[in-house]
């Protein structure tokens, strides 16, 4: 079946069809303690009143040391409107430095005034993106490196071969280089 254009886009929609239908299926799936998944900024903002005392999860950006204050993005669809924006929440029991600017996630007690009592804090600061964004980068533009110097499109089938011969960019330009010297 792959082995024809038709089977193989056939394929790819299927694929395509199941990835759709999971993503609306996870997408509609609410905060389950149980599993392991806590009411997180979205749910917090769209009812906060019914999730006074319960365990909750968030993670924000720090804008307040004294007493910890963090954003918290949240977005979310109820009624056909669509509600995005930033809930400030305060923390109280933070075993931990944070600096503003920092990324803070919280788990712990959900209490009145939009207050979490922490029960355990993770901080990430701030840096800790740039490295991310930096060798993530990196990594992937040593990776499209490896399939252009490896691989081939086959124009007939549309499909990736490998190299018989692979391409040597580096090697090519040095004896480029040593061809002009002489």
């Amino acid at each position: 079946m792959l082995h024809s254009r038709v089977g193989r886009v056939a394929a790819v929609c299927g694929l395509l069809a199941i990835l759709f239908a999971l993503m609306i299926g996870f997408g509609m799936a609410t905060p389950a303690p149980e599993l392991g998944d806590y009411p997180d900024g979205n749910a917090l903002a769209q009812h906060p009143d019914s999730h006074v005392g319960e365990a909750v999860q968030v993670t924000g950006s720090v804008i307040g040391t004294e007493p910890v204050e963090i954003a918290v993005e949240y977005e979310y669809t109820a009624s056909g409107e669509y509600h995005s924006g930033t809930l400030t929440v305060t923390v109280r029991n933070v075993d931990i430095a944070v600096d503003e600017g920092e990324s803070l996630q919280v788990y712990g007690t959900f209490g009145p005034d939009r207050t979490i009592t922490a029960e355990n804090s993770v901080r990430v600061p701030a840096v800790n993106y740039m490295a991310m964004y930096i060798v993530s980068a990196l990594a992937g533009l040593w990776t499209l490196w490896r399939l252009v110097c490896g691989w081939r499109l086959n124009w007939q089938t549309g499909g990736l071969c490998r190299r018989e011969e692979p391409l040597r960019p580096i090697q090519a330009l040095h004896k480029r280089v040593q061809e002009v010297r002489a």
